[in-house]
């Protein structure tokens, strides 16, 4: 803070003036101590900035944003101003710069948003009521609502996530009818950006509520119908839940407890929450009702797997590392259960996978609510992959060059072939 206010005073001398707004102001409000990003505001031109600060970068010039460094450490400051129209329903399609603190704070998306603080005096600026808001626990767009998400579409989902991360009350009712009314302008939107506001709506404790709200809004059915569609199949005599979205709801309820408890870090998490959201996708396309009068899903595990690769791959833009991991885990969900009855090499072979310590999580928060619980089970295989883990230690398997070695006459399909073959007998072996 020490070097805002330096900027601050620097800026003192041509007459301008620097205000925090957004984020660090709503956190301060609500009594969280976390460290946030400091957005910072002037009525300083970037031409007025040049005059005293050190510009390392006009990151957004016609945008008023400038990178300034002090003493080191750098910082994003935009001048106030006024956004008119928009482009692909993202951009402004013209900026004005204004030195009116109130107009700057007309163009932002929530109340919450919209409040300013004073670094050197300390003090809150508020023309959108923004503290009373938080205070009353309800979320409010600044001004129309139409016109906020007109100029922004992400603002439908960044409205979902602040409403359940804060746990606010809407403050208008009719704004659900509105959201439903404009979801279909999110289609303009790059689902690269899509996809990172489902990313942090995942990775917080209140994803289960915010999911509901997106499929209110029809969300879900326009961009993940594979989800909107599970509350229409039924569960079986094995499941608590009445249908398929209760449980998935209920196993991501049961992750967000697991990482919680193994502190497991941003990145891991992240693909644990979209692999347990995803893992019964096939469910809906292998729904039956056998002569048992029961409902029977055979086959779903292979059939959402294909599902994931073929179409939500694409078409959420997943990193390949990230493909890889949740195809791996929705494919293989089911079988962990059967490890104790497979064959002595398949099972060794799946337990030595990349992704068998993420795939145990997963089978973990699954069986979580089954009506007949496999707790034995699991503790059973907790204790087999643990004791394998110790005599995988004292293997040591063969390379592509000791059988080259060993076998000099063999040619390249028959050398990959000798090595699989004696490195699944070294594997078995104990």
């Amino acid at each position: 803070m020490t070097n805002i206010v330096t900027i601050q005073n620097k800026l003192k001398e041509i007459d301008k003036k620097l205000y925090i707004v957004g984020g660090f102001c709503r956190e301060k409000i609500l009594g969280n101590d976390n460290e946030w990003d400091v957005d910072i505001v002037t009525d300083a031109t970037p031409d007025e900035m040049k005059q005293v600060l050190k510009i390392v970068w006009e990151v957004g010039k016609k945008y008023g944003t400038c990178i300034v460094s002090e003493w080191g450490e750098a910082f994003e400051l935009t001048t106030f101003r006024k956004d008119i129209g928009s482009i692909n329903y993202r951009k402004p399609a013209e900026v004005a710069f204004t030195d009116s603190l109130e107009e700057d704070s007309e163009r932002r998306d929530f109340t919450c948003n919209a409040i300013y603080y004073n670094p050197e005096t300390q003090e809150y600026i508020d023309p959108q009521n923004g503290t009373q808001d938080i205070e009353n626990g309800v979320i409010r767009f600044v001004w129309n609502i139409e016109d906020r998400i007109q100029e922004d579409a992400l603002r439908i989902l960044r409205f979902i996530r602040f409403k359940n991360r804060y746990n606010f009350k809407v403050v208008d009712d009719t704004y659900w009818d509105i959201l439903k009314q404009n979801i279909e302008i999110l289609k303009n939107i790059p689902m690269e950006r899509i996809r990172q506001e489902l990313d942090k709506i995942l990775l917080h404790p209140s994803n289960t509520n915010a999911l509901e709200d997106l499929k209110y809004i029809w969300f879900l059915k326009i961009f993940l119908p594979e989800l909107d569609c599970l509350d229409k199949y039924p569960w079986n005599k094995y499941h608590l839940e009445w249908d398929v979205w209760i449980h998935t709801k209920m196993c991501i309820e049961e992750m967000n407890n697991i990482v919680k408890r193994d502190a497991i870090t941003w990145e891991r998490k992240l693909l644990l929450l979209w692999a347990i959201l995803l893992h019964d996708i096939g469910k809906a396309p292998t729904f039956t009702v056998w002569a048992d009068w029961e409902s029977h899903y055979y086959d779903h595990e292979n059939i959402g797997a294909q599902m994931f690769k073929n179409e939500l791959v694409e078409r959420l833009k997943f990193s390949n590392e990230f493909e890889k991991k949740i195809y791996f885990i929705i494919k293989q969900h089911l079988r962990v259960f059967i490890i104790p009855e497979m064959r002595k090499l398949k099972a060794r072979k799946l337990m030595m996978e990349n992704y068998f310590d993420d795939l145990l999580l997963v089978w973990e928060a699954d069986n979580k609510w089954r009506r007949l619980q496999k707790l034995e089970a699991f503790e059973n295989l907790l204790s087999i992959y643990a004791d394998f883990k110790v005599l995988l230690e004292t293997k040591q398997f063969l390379t592509w060059e000791d059988i080259m070695n060993k076998y000099p006459e063999l040619k390249w399909r028959e050398i990959w072939e000798r090595l699989k073959q004696l490195n699944d007998q070294i594997l078995i072996k104990g």
